[in-house]
């Protein structure tokens, strides 16, 4: 009966032949992987990326149901089976390979996301690490959710009522949520765009100012220079406009200078070279102008425009200062006068 049976399958060859693809297939299999992880090992000892530590860590997990069910699926068409247990077997091993390619996947997605994460933690950008672990998990859920899709599609389940379902309810669940999911995409804009980073200093359309001393996924803090902390929705930040200092190459400073009327000329030619050695002997300035512009009847001005080699606003203003301070203490040395707002009203009797 049972002879009878097998023999329906197929031919006693048919059987050797198909017996003889499944230990095959096996052995194949093992001994491929062995060799894989070994030729692996080896590179991974002579080279610095740690990619090669991930492929080991790859192919060192189970997969012999995988290679069991692939190695039936092949011996398989050896022999006369039915029509239903070839759909069967067809189904079984097209699900098997879908969630290994998907657990392939997941594991190359978490293995950059980790990269990536550490790398910014070294860096102490807690945010960017939080925005990436973040972009890390939807990636892996998308490809569970398409390797669920293709497994009932496969079933004969007709997916295109779930997705419209899974729509409506998605819809309902972006309304509710909207303030929320409009911060978390303007969070991931930020991380891609990065029109400002921690520590930059920002200045908003409404006139505030600080520098950015954390990026969250919802809000974004800034510290003013008076010490209060501004905390602002990201999706306010990319819909204003706002100016980034910490971006510019380098800082334009103008001011006048006045000085007394009655300043002779020598002195006014005397005191704009000395403007414009002690703005060149400044560290990090560039390319000093100073001109006489006009005559008011009560002062000469000394136009004044420089440039300071530097993103650091704190740097920026100490040279600023240094400048200032020493035209002070130079006129004072060579006499010049600096020009007052006093003006003398003489009052005659008639």
């Amino acid at each position: 009966m049972i002879n009878e049976f097998f023999l329906s399958i197929g031919t006693v060859e048919e059987w050797k032949l198909s017996l003889g693809f499944l230990v095959g297939l096996v052995v194949f299999f093992r001994v491929l992987k062995y060799l894989i992880v070994n030729k692996f090992k080896a590179i991974a000892d002579i080279t610095k990326n740690d990619f090669d530590d991930f492929l080991i860590s790859a192919f060192s997990i189970k997969t012999w149901p995988t290679e069991i069910i692939f190695s039936i699926f092949v011996s398989s068409k050896f022999l006369h089976l039915g029509e239903g247990f070839n759909s069967f077997i067809n189904y079984i091993t097209l699900i098997t390979i879908i969630i290994f390619v998907a657990n392939f996947l997941q594991r190359l997605v978490k293995y950059f996301a980790i990269k990536k994460v550490l790398k910014h933690e070294e860096e102490d950008r807690k945010t960017d690490a939080s925005v990436v672990h973040v972009l890390s998990n939807m990636i892996q859920w998308g490809i569970r959710v398409i390797a669920a899709l293709l497994i009932l599609q496969n079933s004969g389940i007709d997916i295109g009522a779930l997705l419209a379902g899974a729509g409506i309810m998605g819809i309902a669940i972006a309304f509710a949520l909207k303030e929320v999911l409009a911060d978390l995409f303007a969070c991931f804009s930020i991380y891609f765009d990065k029109p400002f980073e921690v520590g930059d200093y920002i200045v908003l359309d409404n006139g505030k100012s600080g520098g950015v001393k954390k990026i969250g996924l919802r809000t974004t803090r800034i510290k003013t220079l008076r010490g209060e902390e501004l905390v602002i929705s990201n999706r306010k930040l990319t819909d204003s406009f706002l100016r980034n200092y910490k971006k510019m190459e380098k800082r334009r400073v103008s001011f006048e200078v006045s000085v007394d009327a009655k300043t002779t000329a020598k002195k006014l030619e005397k005191g704009k070279e000395i403007i414009m050695k002690l703005i060149e002997k400044e560290e990090d300035v560039e390319k000093p102008k100073v001109y006489l512009t006009f005559f008011t009847g009560n002062s000469y001005v000394y136009g004044i425009i420089y440039f300071v080699k530097t993103r650091n606003y704190y740097k920026y203003m100490k040279a600023r200062e240094n400048i200032i301070l020493n035209i002070r203490k130079a006129f004072d040395k060579e006499k010049i006068k600096f020009a007052t707002d006093e003006q003398k009203i003489i009052l005659k009797k008639d």
